[in-house]
């Protein structure tokens, strides 16, 4: 006997998504994962000034905001055929940082932990299983971190905003490096932040990951899906420090190979979309919003390498740079998160060494009355692209793939499904009334589908859970 189970909207995730499975004999054997969003950016940015897009495009997300900033900055630069001095480079991706660093706290403590641990004291927070296996002393310690966590995780923020202005939608990112100085004060300052960030990171954040594993291993065996990896490349190619994390390379099961970004197609088969071909270039064709298109189910595109989808993200990059080989699971998902958070720690410390106090990293620049680039960027949650194009000195084409996109997306007329959907396939449902196992798989991604302010109404019921 089979069962559907509907989830609208999956919580503890950034944006909106429905979840739509099937089980037979207690194992899911069918997956939809529903962005139920139409945000338009695309569409929004044409007839503007390319300069704009650098913050216009923060606004797709407020969590990761500073990512959009970077791939917006490295198209302009390779439309505009600009090359950042190194100095800006560091102190962009010092921005960078910060971002990785809020996001991974934010999203492990805040989002993944109260799936595994008893959080008593959040009266905002109900727990839709009781499946809770930790011994009390090690739940009541992740719960106490917890609530730490809100402040190391600001603090990420904090920092970010030293640099840029303010955060989330910050103003230091821009072609060339950022907007402003490094002073000899202000890197004193990130350092003596990034310190107390590293040590809770070591301390505590490493072990919590670890000792909720070591209670959930059944996890190391759920949610792989289908093995193939990419990253854009992080923190890598910089002319003296060379790469300081991954290079542009892809894993499949027939072995590693270096990234090649004409591999990179888009296919709108099962999304909200129409244009004239199925499948297309993602510097060719922003296809057309049709929410009445017959067999679709999301507002996800689906991206593809190489005819084939792929997995984007903390594991993904740990694995493609040799810094992590248990496996590819949801738990190894949520671990590498952690291990990432540590790495990053490590590059920015470099990094602000490297700065020199006082350089000037900016100039005036001249549009072009036309030119095309695309900035290509692995963020927090994985590869990240911009594609532009520039007519009459105004921006004439947008399209962008998010890391999201990636691991979110549609199936395509090929039978594959999105990443995340084959995640879920084979998973076993213990309890199909509270399927605890559905939403840590899909959490362990850390899915942003969209910017989002939620509203908690008293007494309002805003999640539904159905069997049928």
């Amino acid at each position: 006997m089979s069962k559907r189970i509907v989830i609208n909207p999956l919580t503890r995730i950034s944006g909106f998504m429905e979840i739509d499975v099937t089980v037979e004999n207690n194992r899911v054997v069918e997956a939809k994962t529903k962005g139920n969003l139409f945000r338009g950016f695309e569409q929004m940015l044409i007839g503007r000034s390319p300069f704009d897009s650098v913050y216009f495009t923060q606004r797709i997300c407020g969590i990761c905001s500073s990512a959009h900033s970077m791939a917006s900055s490295l198209a302009l630069e390779d439309a505009l055929k600009i090359e950042p001095m190194e100095q800006g480079k560091y102190l962009r991706d010092i921005i960078h940082c910060c971002e990785f660093l809020q996001n991974h706290i934010r999203h492990f403590y805040q989002y993944t932990v109260p799936d595994f641990v008893k959080i008593e004291q959040n009266s905002l927070f109900q727990a839709d299983h009781d499946d809770f296996r930790l011994p009390t002393e090690i739940n009541d310690r992740i719960s106490r971190h917890y609530f730490e966590s809100l402040a190391i995780s600001r603090l990420g923020h904090q920092m970010l905003a030293v640099l840029g202005g303010k955060a989330p939608h910050n103003h230091g990112v821009f072609i060339g490096g950022i907007t402003t100085q490094a002073t000899a004060e202000k890197v004193v300052h990130l350092d003596s932040v990034l310190q107390k960030i590293s040590a809770f990171i070591d301390e505590k954040m490493i072990p919590d990951v670890y000792d909720i594993a070591r209670y959930y291993q059944d996890y190391y065996q759920l949610g792989g899906g289908y093995g193939n990896l990419l990253s854009y490349g992080s923190f890598n190619s910089y002319k003296e420090l060379g790469t300081l994390y991954v290079d542009p390379l892809v894993l499949t099961p027939e072995g590693l190979q270096v990234f090649d970004e004409s591999k990179i197609q888009e296919k709108i088969d099962y999304s909200y979309f129409t244009s004239s071909e199925h499948t297309y270039s993602p510097g060719e064709i922003v296809p057309e919003p049709d929410m009445d298109k017959k067999n679709a189910y999301s507002w996800v595109k689906a991206p593809r390498y190489n005819g084939l989808p792929f997995e984007v993200g903390p594991l993904a990059r740990l694995i493609l740079s040799g810094n992590y080989d248990n496996g590819i699971s949801a738990m190894d998902r949520t671990i590498a998160r952690a291990l990432e958070a540590k790495k990053i720690t490590e590059i920015m410390k470099l990094l602000l060494q490297q700065v020199i106090p006082g350089v000037d990293v900016q100039k005036k620049y001249e549009l072009p009355e036309s030119a095309s680039g695309r900035g290509l960027v692995d963020t927090t949650r994985g590869a990240l692209g911009h594609w532009l194009k520039i007519k009459d000195k105004k921006i004439s084409f947008y399209q962008i793939i998010t890391p999201s996109t990636w691991d979110f997306s549609t199936r395509d007329e090929n039978g594959y499904r999105g990443t995340a959907e084959q995640a879920l396939i084979g998973t076993p449902i213990q309890d199909p009334e509270k399927p605890a196992e559905i939403g840590r798989i899909l959490r362990s991604f850390d899915p942003c589908m969209s910017c989002a302010t939620h509203v908690y109404t008293p007494g309002k019921q805003m999640k539904t859970i159905k069997v049928f």
